[in-house]
């Protein structure tokens, strides 16, 4: 073999050495074995934070200032008495602001014999007051609208009312005797004519005997009547 042939030789094997070395690079490039993963001295990669982070600093739901409802408040409470034609009289507590209606319902509502027309059940009840729901027909009770400027038309009583309860019924005028429930004129002008004819009353029962006067109004004002025992 000449000269010539051996630079041949030479040559075709460099080709075959430079080519097996580019793709034995190649192949560890692809394979990454040459890829440097680790990170730039001095920097470090902080993952985005989580938007549902309720800690995360700025977000709404670690500022936001969770308010309690208010409390409810509760009316103050009056006490109200109520007579005359009501099927349960007596004292009632109820709320303050409350109507005269709402506390003739709670006594039970009105007898038979009620005169509603002559009061204003609309009106505002106040507190250690006596209401008296007239009889139809009767004379104007002692708890007849009083005109009061401040409250006009309110059904009202002097405390006192000029009657002291409970009734005596030995010594209570005509007038306060009818203040009780179911008590009209005439049962009241009945009441006095019995004690004058038949003595004093012994006891607050005793006024069953007046005609007119059975168990089922007495058991209405057996709290309102009285015995002076002397």
């Amino acid at each position: 073999m000449g000269p010539s042939g051996t630079k041949r030789l030479i040559a075709v094997g460099i080709s075959l050495a430079v080519a097996v070395s580019l793709l034995l690079l190649a192949a560890w490039m692809i394979l990454g074995g040459g890829a440097d993963t680790s990170e730039p001295d001095g920097i470090k990669i902080i993952a985005p934070a989580d938007s549902s982070d309720s800690s995360t600093i700025g977000s709404p739901a670690s500022t936001a200032t969770t308010l309690a409802p208010p409390e409810p408040t509760t009316p103050a409470q009056i006490a109200v008495y109520i007579t005359g034609e009501v099927v349960n009289p007596g004292v009632y507590t109820v709320a303050d602001g409350e109507r005269l209606d709402a506390v003739l319902q709670l006594a039970g509502g009105p007898t038979e014999n009620a005169d509603l027309s002559r009061i204003n059940l609309a009106a505002y009840v106040a507190d250690a007051v006596h209401y008296d729901i007239p009889e139809a027909g009767g004379p104007v009770g002692l708890a007849e609208s009083s005109g009061d400027a401040s409250n006009p038309g309110v059904a009202e009583t002097d405390p006192t009312g000029g009657c002291q309860t409970p009734l005596d019924i030995n010594t209570a005028t005509a007038e306060c005797l009818e203040t009780l429930p179911g008590i009209g004129s005439v049962r009241a002008g009945s009441i006095v004519a019995h004690r004058e004819e038949e003595g004093p009353f012994t006891s607050p029962e005793a006024i069953t005997d007046v005609s007119g006067i059975g168990g089922g109004i007495y058991q209405r004002i057996a709290e309102m009547i009285t015995v002076d025992p002397r």
